[in-house]
């Protein structure tokens, strides 16, 4: 059970917003859950996604179906804890058993090793670089796609420099240039240009559980199970997002500005625990009300919808032997093949992977470095002094460490899908330690009034063996030539 040390102390839950007028509804959709979706449509579904669909049919999409929906449930977990402390969840985990500070060393060398490859801004620099050569770009074309990328740092480090507040900025991006722009597109193209068999086979392929394909990717797979949806520890980013919406406990603690057009806010270290009340239980059960809404309906069903529909493109129009030779290109082999049909498909595909990719380049950036920020301004509260309670000089400088290695990246040349690949493949590992930390959080910290519900502890449980399951068979095939 917690003690004081480890709290600011005990605190009533405030209570929830109304949604009461049609434009409550719309400044309900421009929160965590469209940050959320927004960042959940990119490398899983546009990349690694159709790459195994391509290779292995889509009977293999059970993958992505299971591992979003474990994304959903743990997620809304994490986010509980987020209204009844007002901390993100990776903080609550942080206090268990080994300590603050060995928690903090273990997922940044967890997370740098997945997210040192800058592969977002080399999918920007791909991208451009096929407008300008009109193909997908080759070996041949590397030093244009070196350049190129490093310009996809730039524009997708920008946002997070002005605009006020960093949730209200991608919000407004995820907002406009998915839902208003990609996903109808999508589902235009896929609706005129797929046959019925095809959109069948994708929508079978998501309840074909347990199909493993003979000679199958075990990379491949492994990355759509840890980048379906958002990533397999979705629940640490999204609880981030909730905390610096502020909802429940968070209105007490503050956000992360941005670093231009951003007014200096205190930053608290530590949350709150709620006090036990019928009426804070009243007001935590309200909370969650909105929480399911928002990432069942918006997370979650628009999560498979946008798996679906680049996936039977994909696999309608990419013959085989694109996903296995893909060189510095397989985000334009889509538009070069459907091509061939729709003339303007070439400009029309490319201009839309690339507002994808962007916004989710910034989503990630931003997201790596929230992440890092929050667990050492805990495990550190020197820093709230020393930075009179104004989070950016950390936020930032963390941001200037990364760039400097995502140029390194840039520049040894590494192919984005192989970067894409081995991403997704490594963020299953990160994804068992996170729903471990999960049960912790709730057994340990948690008063029982609080607790998660039986089936969120059982569906946690699951997702346990099933990242575990990925991951462990990746290692054995990619360093070992052994397993299923």
């Amino acid at each position: 059970m917690w003690t004081d040390k480890e709290y600011t102390g005990e605190a009533d839950i405030p209570e929830p917003f109304k949604l009461t007028r049609w434009r409550d509804y719309i400044k309900f959709l421009f929160g965590p859950g469209m940050v959320a979706l927004g960042l959940g449509i990119g490398t899983g579904e546009v990349i690694s996604g159709p790459y195994l669909v391509v290779k292995h049919g889509p009977l293999i999409l059970w993958i992505a179906f299971v591992s979003i929906l474990l994304q959903t449930v743990t997620s809304i977990s994490s986010s509980k804890y987020t209204i009844l402390t007002g901390e993100p969840v990776q903080l609550g985990i942080n206090r268990l058993w080994v300590g603050n500070k060995v928690w903090t060393v273990l997922w940044t060398v967890f997370r740098t090793v997945q997210l040192m490859w800058p592969y977002y801004m080399a999918l920007v620099g791909s991208t451009l670089a096929a407008m300008i050569i009109g193909g997908p770009p080759g070996p041949e074309q590397r030093l244009l796609w070196s350049l190129l990328s490093v310009v996809g740092i730039i524009i997708c480090t920008l946002p997070l420099l002005i605009g006020g507040k960093v949730l209200t900025t991608l919000a407004r991006m995820f907002f406009w240039l998915n839902f208003v722009l990609i996903v109808p597109l999508l589902f235009i193209l896929a609706l005129l240009y797929v046959p019925a068999e095809i959109w069948w086979a994708g929508f079978k392929g998501f309840f074909t559980f347990g199909y493993i394909p003979e000679g199958a990717d075990w990379l491949a797979m492994a990355a759509v199970a840890g980048y379906a949806g958002l990533t397999s520890y979705s629940g640490l980013l999204i609880s981030n997002y909730y905390r610096d919406a502020e909802w429940g406990m968070a209105k007490k603690i503050g956000f992360i500005p941005t670093l231009v057009g951003g007014k200096k806010v205190a930053f608290l270290v530590k949350g709150f625990m709620p006090k036990i009340s019928p009426e804070n239980i009243r007001r935590a059960k309200k909370w969650y009300k909105y929480l399911h809404m928002e990432l069942w309906i918006v997370f979650f069903l628009f999560g498979i919808l946008t798996m679906w529909f680049p996936c039977i493109l994909y696999y309608k129009f990419v013959p085989v032997e694109a996903a296995i030779e893909p060189g510095f290109g397989f985000a334009a082999v889509l538009a070069k093949y459907m091509s061939g049909v729709l003339g303007a498909a070439w400009w029309v595909v490319l201009i839309a992977l690339f507002f994808v990719f962007w916004p989710d380049g910034t989503g990630l950036i931003d997201s790596l470095l929230r992440e890092l920020t929050n667990i050492i301004w805990n495990s550190f509260p020197g820093l709230y002094k020393r930075c009179k309670g104004d989070v950016r000089p950390l936020y930032y400088g963390i941001l200037a460490v990364f760039t400097a290695v995502w140029l390194g990246m840039i520049a040894a040349g590494t192919k984005p899908l192989i970067m894409v690949l081995l991403a997704g493949a490594f963020a299953n590992l990160s994804g068992v330690l996170y729903v471990i930390g999960l049960l912790g959080v709730n057994y340990t910290l948690l008063p029982k009034e609080y607790r998660f519900s039986k089936i969120e502890v059982v569906v946690t449980c699951f997702a346990i063996g099933f990242y575990g399951f990925f991951f462990t068979n990746f290692v054995l095939h990619k360093f070992f030539a052994i397993g299923l």
